[in-house]
């Protein structure tokens, strides 16, 4: 026959939490429930080892607690699970929580049974546009740096163009013809040999740069042409979502005004600077909080990381949401609490809980509960590719029209120019011609001999 230490039942309050707790679970023990969530299943095993009495008290219905662990409060205490184990109102909580030094004053914990680590839900990025990969090797400060470097050593060759070499030409030609000279050099093409020392340095440096600068930009493009889909992940970790917020590009949103957790010094200084200025949007309902991280805002929890074998997974396909697992977070142990007067009855659960706990990630990722998350971007076996027109070769396209363009715009000047000086010539050779007219011709008479 069960009995319990305490001469009553053992008050296991809880919420539901699916997949944790679920479906039936109200009416344990008295009556069976073929699924009543993962963590009720553990508690159910634990309690019919020691052969306890025990009962489920609904948080939400019992004290209007629901989806709350447990959050400080002004006063020092909690709120919550957290709470309601502090004030003995329940003697266990039925659902497992974090365990922090600030909730082991208030609670006695048992052993860990899981692990979690910061999580965000967002929603799910667009892919990568590999399309226009004409300008995308290279940032703009590397192509202003490239076109300076140009437009440099072209007037050092204009330099001694003009000065060594005594080259023959306007000015502007000779100039036009070094910035050629030097666009055919770093693209590995034949142009005069040097005539002094200086521009054989200036050129031999440059063609050991451009190899290398080459070689990137045509293995980037190479990759980016052969590279399979992939999605467009606005952070990874914690630092790069902070400085998202600081320039107001997302924002947090979760049920309570609750601080995201730092998980450095630094990071814990510039969260309270972000939130001051991008404040955390807070929605009670998950539908609530589905529409907001739809509009852009970040959700930021824990969660089990036996669930999340990928920095980045599917959370809900329908919905369209990613998760994305800060592997350089917190790793937080998880454990059930019990309340401060009972610590006697927490080490009698732990000697229980020890003889199922190798086989606990059997039951959270057992039939009907919790799956592991699919990869965001599942790898695949790369593929020959096949340029065309519309996916890869149309800012190439845009590029030569542009040019293009270019070029009949100068050739109109110049026609224009031309045209304009063989008027002028023609004006100055009709002037001359009339004044040739005007003056008197000499006339020689002979003289008689």
């Amino acid at each position: 026959m069960s009995w319990s230490p305490l001469g009553r039942p053992i008050r296991v309050g809880l919420f539901e939490h699916d997949p944790d707790a679920f479906n039936c679970f109200r009416r344990m023990p008295k009556k069976p429930c073929a699924k009543p969530g993962a963590e009720m299943e553990i508690i159910s095993m634990v309690m019919k080892i020691l052969d306890w009495q025990w009962e489920v008290i609904d948080t939400e219905k019992e004290f209007d607690v629901v989806n709350d662990f447990g959050n400080p409060k002004p006063d020092g205490n909690f709120s919550g699970i957290m709470g309601l184990l502090a004030e003995d109102k329940i003697d266990m909580s039925g659902l497992s929580m974090r365990i922090t030094p600030a909730r082991m004053a208030f609670a006695h914990f048992t052993f860990p049974i899981r692990y979690f680590q910061q999580v965000y839900i967002i929603k799910r990025p667009p892919e990568n546009d590999f399309r226009n990969f004409v300008f995308a090797p290279f940032t703009t400060d590397m192509w202003l740096l490239l076109l300076a470097t140009i437009m440099g050593v072209s007037t050092m060759r204009f330099a001694c163009a003009l000065y060594w070499d005594s080259r023959v030409g306007s000015k502007f030609n000779i100039y036009t013809s070094s910035v050629l000279e030097t666009f055919g050099l770093m693209l590995k093409q034949r142009v005069q040999d040097p005539t002094v020392i200086s521009t054989m340095l200036l050129e031999g440096f440059l063609i050991v740069a451009m190899m290398s600068i080459a070689q990137y930009y045509q293995t980037s493009m190479n990759s980016r042409l052969t590279a399979p889909p992939s999605s467009r992940i606005p952070f990874y970790h914690q630092n790069q979502l902070i400085e998202l917020l600081l320039e107001k590009e997302t924002y947090l949103t979760y049920y309570f005004n609750l601080s995201l957790e730092g998980s450095t010094e630094k990071n814990e200084y510039n969260i309270k600077r972000a939130l001051a200025m991008n404040p955390i949007v807070v929605r009670a309902k998950e539908v609530d909080l589905i529409k907001e991280i739809q509009k852009g805002g970040v959700f930021y929890s824990t969660y089990d990381i036996e669930f999340l074998p990928q920095a980045v997974s599917v959370w809900d396909k329908r919905q369209g949401l990613t998760v994305i697992r800060d592997t350089s977070g917190i790793l937080s142990y998880v454990a059930f609490g019990f309340s401060i007067s009972n610590r006697k009855l927490c080490q009698m659960f732990n000697k229980a809980l020890l003889k199922i706990l190798p086989g606990i990630a059997s039951i959270t990722l057992g039939p009907g509960y919790g799956t592991k998350k699919q990869a965001e971007d599942i790898t695949v076996q790369v593929k020959k590719t096949r340029l065309s027109f519309k996916k890869h070769l149309e800012q190439l396209f845009y590029i030569y029209l542009i040019g293009c363009g270019i070029a009949v715009v100068f050739f109109i000047i110049e026609k224009i120019f031309y045209r304009v000086r063989v008027l002028n010539r023609q004006k100055v050779y009709q002037v001359n011609r009339q004044e040739s007219d005007v003056t008197p011709q000499c006339t020689f008479t002979p003289l008689p001999y």
